[in-house]
């Protein structure tokens, strides 16, 4: 076995143009992921909701913050940071970008900066 890491190739999400403007959109990769496109910005995040792993793309999103439709967490999409009410762990998010008119995303989450929330009750 070689002793260097392997990296995981990119994972295209499709054409840019195909992507709904504003709207969270599954993507059934492994795991699912949900992606916003705003403008020629795509975010890429968890499709869960870290404190009780609802659908995040079922959602509301409202000034580029996404609220869980089970419990109202509230996420910030570019950053996953958790706004309230229920404290949480941030959301995974994932470096995105176009290349050729179509969206890629890294298979590994971006690293998350420590939270003073505390641990998400119910965690999956």
């Amino acid at each position: 076995m070689s002793p260097f890491r392997r990296e995981r190739p990119p994972v295209c999400l499709g054409p840019l143009a195909s992507l709904p403007e504003d709207v969270p959109t599954r993507v059934g990769t492994s795991p699912p992921v949900a992606i916003l496109r705003h403008g020629d910005t795509v975010h890429v995040f968890e499709d869960r909701c870290p404190h009780a792993g609802a659908i995040l793309s079922r959602g509301t999103l409202t000034n580029e913050h996404l609220t869980c439709p089970a419990h109202k967490a509230t996420f910030e999409i570019a950053t996953g940071r958790s706004l309230g009410p229920i404290p949480c762990r941030p959301l995974r998010t994932y470096k995105s970008w176009t290349e050729n008119n179509l969206v890629y995303h890294s298979p590994s989450p971006r690293p998350t900066r420590k939270s003073n929330a505390s641990p998400c009750p119910n965690q999956p």
